[in-house]
């Protein structure tokens, strides 16, 4: 029962293997990883969504102890229903401080490394135990003639931690990945109905500088305060000096396909032909140009992968 759930908790994720090996046999080329190797989807562990499922699982929490009362609570003392309510908050904060923390550590490991799939599902499942031994301490100190060994307490209350946990779990991850697939939805659809196949660019005090055919736009490359347009013009490439900065283009073009991708350059995805892994680093190849691959950081590495995987590439 309990590897049904885990499963069907880490299932959403899965998806991403499927979208590599449709990448792999269509529009791009990449390294096949370890699926447990896999980094999280960065939606799943931003701050907000972070936030949200703990509130979530603090909530279902505590009315699955009061209405299904684990750990044998409801033979521990005979009190009135909101003395067993207070005391049952108490216990549930204490559950999700635990959390908390395993949270927190997760966002310093963040700063140095990628989060992946295997890292997280460690981290769940340290937090089951930490709590599965947190609340059997708590039911043998309180039934005090229980003479049941330690671990049949800790077999017991990891069962009812795992419930307590991975169904709330289960359910966000699930919202999480129908909320981002709504919003590429929405953003392919957005793309798709534009009527224009023109993209204006405008200087930094708001005058139009250049307007290009989409289709006809690169890349993008930043240069201190200016940004170098690259673009091609029948068989020639050709390039553009404006003032003005990456950020601000980020900002204003968000309805056209164009993917941030480093500090200093944002590519049209539709002039992607490849993404590739090398010496550790991460790299786009672009058709029409002849210089050096783009490469991409460690910072846009997730989104850049997750937008070419998604196959929201718009050929015109």
């Amino acid at each position: 029962m309990w590897g049904e759930i885990f499963v069907g908790f880490v299932s959403p994720f899965y998806l991403s293997k499927s979208l590599i090996t449709f990448a792999e046999n269509s529009f791009v080329k990449i390294e096949k990883p370890n699926f447990m190797g896999i980094p999280i989807p960065s939606y799943y562990i931003t701050r907000k969504n972070t936030i949200i499922q703990i509130v979530f699982t603090t909530v279902f929490a505590y009315a699955f102890i009061n209405l299904y009362k684990p750990f044998g609570a409801g033979e521990w003392y005979a009190v009135s229903w909101w003395v067993f309510s207070l005391a049952s908050g108490i216990l549930v904060v204490s559950g999700m401080l635990v959390v908390l923390a395993s949270r927190l550590f997760m966002f310093l490991v963040k700063r140095k490394r990628q989060i992946t799939i295997l890292y997280f599902a460690l981290m769940i499942a340290g937090e089951i135990i930490f709590m599965a031994l947190l609340y059997a301490l708590l039911e043998r100190w309180a039934l005090k003639k229980d003479v049941r060994p330690l671990l049949t307490h800790v077999y017991f209350s990891g069962q009812n931690t795992a419930l307590i946990l991975l169904i709330p779990y289960l359910i966000s991850a699930l919202f999480f990945e129908w909320q981002e697939k709504k919003m590429s939805l929405e953003k392919l659809i957005k793309q798709i109905s534009r009527k224009a196949s023109f993209i204006s660019f405008n200087d930094e005090k708001g005058t139009l500088r250049l307007t290009l055919k989409t289709n006809d736009l690169i890349f993008l490359e930043a240069s201190d305060n200016y940004v170098v347009i690259h673009y091609e013009t029948g068989e020639k490439t050709k390039s553009y000096l404006i003032r003005n900065t990456l950020k601000q283009f980020e900002h204003d073009l968000t309805e056209f396909p164009l993917l941030r991708c480093h500090r200093s350059y944002m590519v049209n995805i539709n002039h992607v032909k490849m993404m590739k892994r090398e010496k550790g680093t991460v790299q786009l190849l672009m058709d029409n140009i002849s210089q050096n691959a783009i490469p991409v950081s460690k910072t846009y590495a997730d989104t850049v992968s997750k937008m070419l995987n998604s196959n929201l590439i718009i050929h015109e």
